[in-house]
């Protein structure tokens, strides 16, 4: 693991450091994803997975302009967010999913069986989103 990596799990402790590269690792399963990542809304790569050479930092200022442009849109016709977008291309398709610390993003091969891929990402993305909304591990207060 790179130090900057590194860095970008700490704050939050190792459990959910780990927790997130196991998600992120978890989407590599399916055949034709070639690479994951999850990407802070400024551009940082917080965790990524790729089966082959790709310009990361480029990729990942992508993904999060392209989420921030969509949460930006959903904010404009009165939606929370957006859930899962996906961007084609000849060679294949970019997945960019909205979660509670980021952008989930997938790259697919152009043979990618869409759906069960958009379903990994939103799956993905709502383990994340558990991680990070679960109740700390303190006492209850009586109110």
């Amino acid at each position: 693991m790179t130090p900057r990596l590194k860095l970008a799990m700490e704050p939050d402790g190792p459990s959910r450091g780990r927790h997130v590269r196991e998600i992120v690792q978890q989407l590599l399963q399916l055949d034709t994803v070639r690479g994951a990542l999850l990407v802070a809304p400024d551009g940082f790569v917080i965790a990524a997975e790729l089966r082959e050479p790709v310009p990361l930092e480029p990729l990942a200022a992508m993904a999060a302009r392209l989420g921030r442009e969509l949460a930006a849109s959903a904010a404009r016709v009165g939606r929370a967010s957006f859930s899962t977008a996906m961007v084609s291309a000849d060679d294949g398709a970019v997945f960019v999913g909205a979660a509670p610390i980021g952008y989930v993003v997938v790259l697919a091969d152009q043979q990618a069986d869409l759906e069960p891929t958009r379903r990994a990402v939103e799956q993905a993305v709502a383990l994340i989103e558990a991680a990070w909304t679960a109740p700390s591990a303190g006492p209850a207060s009586a109110g």
